[in-house]
């Protein structure tokens, strides 16, 4: 016990010159954050320098009311940090998916040889859209039909977790996953189903899909047309159209070609009575 005692007090007195502080931050894509950092009074402060995977700015405290001297080192940040009074803390805008990583700021004093480093972790989330529902079904020969719900997110990055509710009659029950299957009966309760997706910087949810939209009765699978059968039904109603279109066409270029011969007899009258005019009309 007493060798474990002298050893911590060894490994707190190699540390003595540098205090560490971690913080764990989550932010929001295209959003700000400010890192939050403690100093403390200005006079004692000589400077301080924070840096992410490599050196990002130094901040030189000013003395006596004059304002601070701040230097950006790196160029991803340029334009989108400043240091807010009056503890310089880091604010950074107009974030992306690159912000995300460890941050440090080294708080050096004047005073001492002691500097305090305080570290963050960042994580930069997307706010979350509204969830989308694929439902897949089929009945079977017992009259049951069984479901498929998949839960989708688009862009849902990482981190996303999915959790279902459904709800009848007043009673609640849950499933985590993006999948949920389950199975429905024409007897049993009105069951609707709602999928919740969450990170770090959002939670939504979808519209609730009620099942006996899709399992109205055994009957429902053959008398609800298939998803092939629309899809022919549309190829065949473009199809019509072109041919009605062409059709047109058709017609129109028919008309026209019926009435170039009488138009060019016309011209050839017209030419003639011209010519029989101009003797005519001639001085004697």
């Amino acid at each position: 016990m007493c060798a474990f005692t002298w050893l911590l007090l060894l490994l707190l007195l190699q540390e003595g010159d540098q205090r560490r502080l971690w913080r764990w931050l989550v932010a929001v894509l295209h959003e700000s954050i400010s890192l939050p950092l403690e100093v403390p009074p200005k006079e004692e402060v000589e400077n301080i320098i924070w840096s992410s995977h490599k050196s990002l700015a130094t901040v030189v405290p000013g003395k006596e009311g004059h304002p601070a001297t701040i230097m950006v080192i790196n160029p991803h940040y340029q334009g989108r940090v400043s240091f807010l009074d009056p503890s310089y803390s880091l604010h950074i805008s107009n974030l992306s998916w690159e912000d995300s990583g460890l941050y440090q700021a080294q708080v050096n004093l004047r005073t001492s040889q002691t500097s305090t480093m305080q570290q963050y972790n960042l994580h930069v989330y997307r706010r979350l859209s509204e969830p989308q529902i694929t439902v897949n079904f089929e009945i079977s020969g017992e009259g049951a039909c069984n479901m498929s719900l998949v839960c989708s997110v688009e862009k849902a990055g990482m981190d996303v977790t999915y959790s279902w509710l459904s709800s009848g009659d007043s009673t609640y029950t849950s499933h985590e996953g993006p999948v949920l299957n389950t199975s429905w009966r024409p007897e049993d309760n009105a069951l609707s189903y709602t999928c919740r997706a969450s990170n770090p910087v959002s939670n939504v949810s979808s519209h609730p899909i009620p099942a006996g939209s899709f399992c109205a009765d055994p009957n429902y699978a053959s008398e609800k047309p298939s998803t092939a059968f629309c899809l022919l039904a549309k190829g065949l109603l473009v199809l019509l159209l072109l041919v009605i279109l062409a059709t047109v066409l058709w017609v129109i270029r028919a008309q026209k070609r019926r009435e170039m011969p009488r138009m060019k007899k016309l011209m050839r009258n017209r030419m003639k009575l011209r010519k029989k005019a101009k003797p005519a009309s001639s001085p004697a």
